[in-house]
C-alpha cells in the first residue's frame, strides 16, 4: 500500500456573505473534509461549480486558512513547514493565458520559482523541466502570446515542475483546452505520476476524472459525498449525487440531458443536513437534519441510505 504523503483532517471553511442591507451570514465552503493523498497517485476531485473543490485546493496551497481542521504533509502541519513547503507542493491553474506573465519569455517564467527560492544551476533545471513536458527549447525565448493554448499549459506545468515538487495541485488544467489538446495534457499528468509525483486533479468533468485518476472524491455543497477507487465509483456509484453526475456528463446538446433541469437548479445549499437533499430523488425527511459518513466496501459515502 502506498504511503499517505498528504492528509486532510476534519477541514472546514466558511465565508461571510451579505444577506440584506446590514446583515451577513456564514456560508460554508467546506464542511468536515477528510481525505488522504498517497505518494505517486492521482486523486481526482470532481463536482459542480460551488462544490468547494477549489477552496480545498487553495487551503492545501496555503492561499487560504481553514476555520477548523488540519492539513498534514508527511505528518507535519503545513503551517509549520515554512517556505520549504512551497517547493514541495506546486500548482497548475486553469487558464494559462491569465496565470502566465505576458511580459516575460518562457525561459523567465519557468525560471522564476528558482530565483524566488535561491536555487542555483537554473539553466539546466529549466531545460530539464521543458524536456519533461515535451516542449522544444526553441520556445524558451518566446512569450506566452506566441504559443498555442496547449503549449501555454505545458509552460505552466513546467513552471510547477521546475522545483521538483512531490505534489502538484491541478485546478481545472484542461478546462480551457480543445479536446485533442486535453488528451495530451492528461497523458502528461500520467507521465508525472509514473515519476512518483502525486497529483490532486480538480475538475467539474467526471469524464476527465475517469480517464486520469486512481481514486476520486465527489464533492457537493462543501462536503465529500463519495470517495473511492475511480473504476469502482464510476462502474457502481453509491451516492445519488455521483449517479446524477454520471447521468448528466457533458453532451452535444442540452436537450440530450437526462435531467432537463441540470442547468436550472437553485444555488441555495441547505445549512443543515445533506446539501444535495433539494435535488435528490431519494431524499428522506431525516436527510434535513442528519448527516452520516460511513465506509461501504472500502468506499466512503456520506448518505443516510447506507
Amino acid at each position: 500500500m502506498m504511503e499517505a504523503i498528504l492528509e486532510v483532517l476534519n477541514l472546514s471553511k466558511s465565508y461571510k456573505i451579505r444577506k440584506g442591507l446590514f446583515q451577513k451570514e456564514s456560508f460554508y465552503a467546506l464542511r468536515n473534509i477528510e481525505l488522504t493523498l498517497k505518494k505517486g497517485e492521482i486523486l481526482g476531485i470532481v463536482g459542480e461549480s460551488g462544490s468547494g473543490k477549489t477552496t480545498l485546493g487553495k487551503i492545501i496551497l496555503r492561499l487560504e486558512k481553514p476555520d477548523g481542521g488540519r492539513v498534514l504533509f508527511k505528518g507535519k502541519s503545513i503551517y509549520e513547514l515554512g517556505k520549504n513547503y512551497t517547493k514541495q507542493v506546486s500548482v497548475v491553474f486553469q487558464d494559462p493565458r491569465s496565470s502566465l506573465n505576458p511580459r516575460l519569455r518562457v525561459r523567465e517564467i519557468i525560471e522564476e520559482p528558482l530565483i524566488v527560492h535561491g536555487v542555483s544551476d537554473r539553466h539546466q533545471k529549466v531545460l530539464k523541466a521543458v524536456e519533461a513536458v515535451h516542449l522544444g527549447e526553441e520556445l524558451l525565448d518566446r512569450k506566452p502570446e506566441e504559443l498555442s493554448g496547449g503549449q501555454r499549459q505545458r509552460v505552466a506545468i513546467a513552471r510547477a515542475l521546475v522545483l521538483e515538487p512531490e505534489i502538484i495541485i491541478a485546478d481545472e488544467p484542461t478546462a480551457s483546452l480543445d479536446v485533442s489538446v486535453q488528451k495530451e495534457i492528461l497523458d502528461l499528468f500520467m507521465e508525472l505520476r509514473a515519476k512518483g509525483i502525486s497529483v490532486i486533479f480538480i475538475t467539474h468533468d467526471i469524464r476527465v476524472v475517469e480517464k486520469i485518476s486512481d481514486r476520486m472524491a465527489v464533492m457537493y455543497g462543501g462536503m465529500i459525498m463519495e470517495m473511492g477507487e475511480t473504476r469502482e465509483v464510476i462502474s457502481s456509484p453509491y451516492h445519488p449525487y455521483t449517479k446524477f453526475l454520471l447521468g448528466n456528463v457533458p453532451v452535444r446538446h442540452p436537450s440530450l440531458r437526462k435531467d432537463k433541469n441540470f442547468l436550472e437548479f437553485s444555488q441555495e445549499i441547505p445549512r443543515e443536513g445533506c446539501p444535495f437533499r433539494p435535488r435528490c430523488e431519494e431524499a428522506r425527511e431525516e436527510c434535513a437534519g442528519a448527516i452520516r459518513r460511513v465506509e461501504v466496501n472500502g468506499r466512503i459515502v456520506t448518505c443516510l441510505l447506507y
